[in-house]
């Protein structure tokens, strides 16, 4: 298991960079394009993860949805997402399947001698439920999260408790959110492993005299001390078109002396969507050191 987790965490130096160290990093890995181009951020403005990041959010749509994402991480790390949310009785209900695939190793024994190939991944699946109360929305979510390196296996039970409040007058809402709560039902060795819990607290603006929403987060981890910042916007372009951005405080951990334009766009999220009637199709990226990024993409389908 050594030798595992020795080749294992060289994938982890791409992703670790998200969030502090965790022992279950697909907890709290991007599976959607646009969590990459709002830089892991904006919560109030990202239905597709809403689920795992605040379910009281799945109470403000009305539209029954399918959802495909597509992620590439750096060493041919891939996430997959599908996901179906669907509005019923006064109630919203979602579905959802998440893969991590980590690639393939080359294995050792104790003794460094060459043994086969061996894999990692993650799967996580999910459902919600979320209801309105006049200006107040609140959800939950719960799921089994299954982590698989080689032949040793953990499984997990998690839920996600999310709270909203929205105040139309003022086009501005307020959220809250506890996350990753949950139970180990299996564990890979008898080590202490723990769960990455965090809170987060969210508000968002729609602008009275542009077409952009913003959205800031400040997110709470059980493992760091210091919280995380994460401001994001959507700008409808026009009526098909939008542009969303993000930025996180990772970017000020991230500045390296590589230039005035390398350090801009490091820590930085873009993403570009287009919707036609029933479809919608977006990009986006997220640059986390020069000449390292995340890329994906999502297509919607609206019933």
């Amino acid at each position: 298991m050594k030798r595992y987790k020795k080749s294992f965490l060289i994938i982890f130096v791409g992703l670790c960079f998200l969030k502090g160290q965790s022992g279950y990093q697909g907890l709290i890995s991007w599976y959607s394009p646009v969590t990459v181009s709002l830089g892991g951020g904006g919560i109030l403005l990202n239905i597709q993860e809403a689920d795992r990041q605040n379910p009281a959010l799945l109470g403000e749509t009305d539209k029954q949805k399918f959802i495909l994402d597509i992620v590439h991480y750096p060493a041919d790390v891939n996430s997959r997402h599908i996901g179906w949310i669907l509005p019923k009785n006064k109630r919203v209900y979602s579905f959802h399947y998440r893969q991590m695939d980590y690639g393939r190793f080359d294995g050792y024994d104790e003794d460094g001698v060459s043994t086969s190939f061996y894999s990692s991944n993650d799967s996580w699946l999910t459902g919600s439920v979320s209801s309105r109360s006049g200006m107040l929305s609140y959800g939950m979510s719960a799921g089994f999260f299954y982590s698989r390196l080689a032949s040793e296996k953990s499984i997990l039970m998690v839920f996600s408790f999310g709270g909203l409040i929205s105040l139309k007058k003022q086009n501005m809402e307020l959220g809250i959110a506890l996350k990753n709560q949950g139970i180990i039902l299996r564990k890979f060795n008898s080590e202490n492993e723990n769960l990455p819990l965090s809170c987060v607290m969210s508000i968002s603006k729609k602008l009275a005299y542009l077409p952009l929403k913003l959205n800031l987060d400040v997110e709470f981890m059980s493992d760091t001390q210091q919280p995380d910042l994460y401001l994001s916007g959507k700008f409808i372009l026009s009526e098909s078109v939008f542009l969303r951005l993000g930025i996180n405080s990772d970017k000020l951990n991230q500045q390296i002396e590589s230039g005035v334009t390398k350090d801009l766009i490091t820590g930085t999220g873009i993403g570009l969507g287009f919707k036609s009637g029933k479809y919608s199709i977006e990009s986006g990226g997220y640059f986390y050191n020069p000449g390292n990024w995340i890329y994906g993409v999502s297509v919607e389908i609206y019933r």
